[in-house]
């Protein structure tokens, strides 16, 4: 494949992000344009225009599909489906973000993407892009029902990520329909006031974010043609997101101590809503990443896991001297601010043995899994939500939302196991 006049230079090997493939650059395909005669992909169905070997390209590197058209879209030789050019130049890692149904998911991408566009150029002197607008296309609703809302008084609530639609993109491989998760994808480069500036070709990452819905944890989901969770064992990080609303030990543990409804009794319907216990999700999960990866079920997995504790802001009453405030900040005459590691680790330590207290399980299958794990609380929305008369539904008025801690487990996870963009220090200053 020729590549373009460009200073990035082409990978060795392609991991496809959708199918997780690998793959020589030279294998892949090129997507045709979209001229009538070339609809019609084998895998992709007659709404898609087919993907093609090409036998000729134009000066500057661009094929020549079989209408004479030019090109530049690249797709994977496996699944077909389209495969940003960043990726090509750019290594990628990978993040899963796992949890019950209703644990927050959807809530914490939001707030937690929203917070890292403006804080990781402002703060940490890093470039952070969508990759593939389209992919991000769902991330960007969620951001603008939130933070760019016109009405900051509507009462809104994001919706529950689904089984299948919008989210997921279904190939035919032949003897079978497979569906895959669409992930979000986003470049991370350093700005020129960074450290590693000069370095950016081996720092900078093509971050790929996976959000299953809740229901494909469950026994039994993950199959030869719904294969939506076998990035699990690609990731570099997994994120778990533990409800601490949907436990009744939780709940009983905050009466008289939080005014969250989501902490009250839970009605016949919103008991139904949880429809399995959030350990079994986890132990569940960590079986398909050793599945998936090969490993021993007693093998201690050094794949690091962090536990986020969602909607900090309904049990902050069980930790009253843990401060809100980011653990972050400028250290010593630099402009980009560096994470406070002693004090997310010494949050982390004081989260644990509040779970080990409440739900030790989840303590100890995490600690199971892996050594390398962190327990971090995070509040998506930093309000308790209202009810809606109209629908019951939980919603939230964008003038009330106010996160803290949401950017906190990424920022955590690129700093120890994405070296070279996010620094740290032991004590700030």
């Amino acid at each position: 494949m020729s590549e373009t006049a460009q200073s990035f230079t082409i990978r060795s090997r392609i991991t496809c992000p959708h199918c997780w493939h690998e793959y020589l650059p030279e294998e892949s395909l090129w997507i045709a344009s979209d001229h009538p005669n070339l609809f019609g992909d084998p895998r992709l169905g007659d709404q898609q225009t087919i993907r093609f070997l090409p036998s000729r390209f134009t000066a500057d590197g661009e094929a020549i599909d079989p209408e004479g058209q030019r090109t530049s879209r690249l797709a994977c030789p496996s699944c077909h489906l389209e495969v940003p050019r960043p990726i090509y130049q750019i290594a990628p890692v990978f993040f899963s973000i796992l949890g019950a149904p209703a644990s927050g998911k959807s809530y914490f991408l939001a707030s937690m993407t929203w917070r890292l566009r403006q804080l990781l150029p402002t703060n940490f002197g890093i470039v952070i892009t969508d990759t593939d607008p389209v992919a991000n296309a769902r991330l960007h609703e969620y951001e603008e029902q939130q933070f760019l809302n016109p009405n900051p008084d509507a009462l809104v609530s994001i919706a529950k990520t689904q089984l299948d639609g919008d989210l997921y993109d279904r190939v035919n491989m032949g003897t079978h329909v497979v569906s895959y998760p669409r992930p979000f994808l986003f470049n991370l480069q350093p700005m020129p006031n960074h450290p590693n500036h000069r370095i950016s070709k081996s720092v900078a990452r093509v971050m790929c974010l996976y959000d299953n819905a809740g229901e494909h944890f469950l026994p039994g989901v993950d199959s030869a043609t719904a294969p939506v969770t076998r990035h699990l064992a690609l990731s570099r990080v997994l994120f778990f997101l533990f409800d601490p609303t949907q436990d009744v030990r939780f709940r009983r543990a905050c009466h008289g101590k939080s005014d969250d409804p989501q902490m009250q009794n839970r009605s016949e319907r919103l008991a139904r809503e949880s429809v399995a216990r959030q350990d079994t999700i986890l132990v569940e999960a960590i079986q398909r990443v050793r599945r998936h990866a090969g490993l021993r079920d007693d093998q201690i997995q050094q794949r690091p896991l962090v536990i986020v504790v969602t909607k900090w802001d309904s049990w902050k009453e069980l930790l009253p001297d843990v401060a809100i405030e980011p653990p972050y900040g400028t250290f010593n005459s630099s402009s980009i601010q560096f994470l406070d590691n002693d004090r997310i680790h010494a949050v982390s330590n004081r989260v644990e043995q509040l779970l080990a207290e409440h739900t030790p399980e989840i303590v100890a299958t995490a600690k199971g899994f892996t050594d390398q794990v962190v327990f971090l609380p995070v509040s998506a929305t930093g309000h308790a939500p209202e009810t809606d008369p109209a629908t019951g539904v939980f919603g939230i008025r964008p003038k009330d939302l106010d996160p803290y801690w949401v950017e906190i487990p990424m920022l955590y996870a690129i700093n120890r196991w994405c070296e070279g963009l996010v620094g740290a220090v032991n004590r700030i200053s």
